[in-house]
């Protein structure tokens, strides 16, 4: 009796003079101050080469390095195309360059500013208003370089007394901040002892 089929297991080699390797992104210089490398991906991550001299394939490493990316400076994400060093006598098949894309990303840091002054918005005409305590201290967070340019200047600690009468409060100030990208944390003191009175006439 025949069989109706027959099964034959037949290995899948690449034909002699071709060879898979890796992607190796060479990079030079670092990120500017206050920013990081996160990633750096090549796309395709491996590609096939080819020689007429089998021995000179066989003999590469298993990964190619690409041309180096400078990095000096950079202070945003990064995607460019770099050629492969492929030693003399070796060839890339298909696309003769690499999609590189890399990750810069801001270092995230904290800093705390003191003695920041307590503002008042909406008092009510003929009224006036005393802190306790009028200064208080603001834990901020976010990337170093938008920290390093913050100055005190740059934060409003506000309390808002629309439709408040004469009496004694606890508040809660909020923050108003001059530039973007920071974060507040904390308030020190979290709230404020606010003393509302009338005018004294003189």
């Amino acid at each position: 009796m025949n069989p109706d089929s027959v099964q034959v297991g037949l290995p899948i080699t690449q034909q002699g003079g071709y060879r898979d390797l890796a992607v190796k992104v060479v990079t030079i210089g670092r990120p500017a101050n206050g920013y990081r490398l996160t990633n750096i991906a090549p796309i395709p991550p491996v590609v096939t080469v080819f020689s007429s001299n089998f021995e000179q394939v066989n003999a590469l490493p298993g990964y190619v390095e690409t041309d180096p990316l400078d990095l000096n400076g950079a202070s945003a994400d990064i995607e460019t195309r770099l050629n492969l060093n492929l030693p003399l006598g070796v060839t890339l098949v298909g696309e003769q360059s690499v999609l590189v894309q890399v990750g810069i990303s801001a270092i995230q840091g904290s800093l705390t500013l003191t003695n920041l002054p307590v503002e008042i918005n909406n008092l009510s005409s003929g009224l006036q208003a005393h802190f306790s305590p009028d200064k208080v201290a603001v834990l901020l967070s976010g990337p170093l370089p938008a920290l390093n340019t913050l100055v005190p200047a740059d934060v409003h600690v506000i309390i808002d007394a629309k439709g408040l009468t004469p009496g004694t409060y606890q508040l809660t100030p909020t923050i108003q901040l001059l530039i973007e990208g920071v974060t507040v944390e904390s308030i020190l003191p979290g709230t404020v002892e606010v003393v509302i009175s009338k005018k004294t006439t003189p």
